[in-house]
């Protein structure tokens, strides 16, 4: 099978953690990185074999060789970038979070319109750990009602640009309260938002968010809590899915503790806590997910299967995932923004 050629647009930490992913998939090589610098992209790409740099998004993009992008940049950017992009014919993954909702609204109209697969970079998604909970809700918990997340890392470093309005607008809340809303897309699944309350922290010097903590209501009086920011003195990642006959908990929802990029502890198994009825800590029930790959290394081998060979409607409900987690960041940021 033709292995696909994959670009990335971008040099920082983030993209550092993909471009193993993607040069050791099955169906994807590394083929070209930009930078804004040549300098920089030479530097990236000095690892990878067969990999040539590339200055400016644009010269990437209108390279031949290369059939799909990795999008990296400050989400400011992400939208020109990826607009481009689908423009010249080009398969797009791109970071979260999105710019808003109507962003994504239109790179989701240019991917259909050439027939292209569109993708939101999250890793979580990709673990099996995610379908076999959904798959075993029923059995376990009866119907959720009920989602609560807490997702810090300590982190204050000002000269980050997470930490800057102009490129990062939502700070800790695009950062970290995607995988929040995420989760509510893949667990809650609901249709509608009624209402919402969120407190946000802004740091002192360049006003950026640092933390928030806020309350949804959905329809079917399904609510979802959530907890997240850069302030905590510890690496937090605690998910619970409350369901009217059980609960299920993970404590590395975002990255796992096993081989999430952030983490290389082969001997902690990946997997999610069950409970019901009045059990106390040594009657909880761990339930193992084990997995052949890291989730990100899963996301590239998915996104290269989508591109190769996925139906239109998988490719479909990629992007309304994708939508429905963007409109409800974007519910919580317009909530921030009306308090001042």
């Amino acid at each position: 099978m033709k292995k696909l050629n994959i670009g990335i647009v971008g040099t920082g930490f983030i993209a550092g953690i993909l471009a193993p992913a993607i040069q050791s998939s099955k169906n994807a090589r590394l083929a070209a990185v930009s930078s804004r610098t040549l300098a920089k992209a030479e530097d990236f790409v000095a690892n990878y074999p067969g990999a040539v740099a590339v200055e400016g998004a644009d010269r990437l993009i209108a390279r031949d060789d290369i059939d799909a992008i990795y999008i990296a940049t400050p989400t400011a950017a992400k939208e020109d970038v990826a607009s481009r992009a689908l423009a010249d014919g080009k398969h797009v993954l791109i970071e979260k979070p999105l710019y808003s909702a109507e962003s994504f609204k239109r790179l989701s109209a240019v991917a259909r319109e050439n027939g292209l697969v569109l993708m939101d970079a999250t890793h979580l998604v990709h673990h099996p750990r995610t379908a076999a909970m959904r798959q075993r809700f029923a059995e376990l918990i009866g119907t959720p009602r009920s989602l609560q997340t807490m997702f810090y890392f300590p982190f204050s470093d000002r000269e980050n640009i997470r930490f800057d309005p102009t490129d990062e607008p939502m700070g800790a809340v695009g950062d970290m309260a995607w995988y929040a809303m995420r989760a509510v897309v893949e667990y809650l699944a609901p249709e509608t938002l009624e209402d919402i309350k969120v407190f946000a922290e802004r740091d002192t010097k360049p006003g950026a968010v640092i933390r928030a903590t806020g309350v949804l209501k959905f329809d079917g009086d399904k609510t979802a809590t959530f907890d997240v920011g850069y302030t905590a003195g510890a690496a937090v990642m605690d998910l619970t899915v409350a369901g009217t006959s059980g609960i299920l908990t993970q404590d590395d929802f975002v990255l796992d503790w096993q081989s999430g990029f952030g983490f290389d502890n082969p001997d902690i198994p990946t997997g999610f806590i069950h409970r019901s009825g009045m059990a106390t800590r040594t009657d909880l029930t761990f339930i193992e997910t084990p997995t052949r790959k890291s989730q990100h290394g899963l996301m590239i081998e998915n996104f290269a299967r989508l591109i190769l060979d996925g139906n239109a409607a998988e490719r479909e409900a990629w992007l309304e995932a994708t939508s429905r987690t963007q409109a409800f960041l974007d519910a919580i940021w317009r909530e921030i923004q009306s308090q001042g």
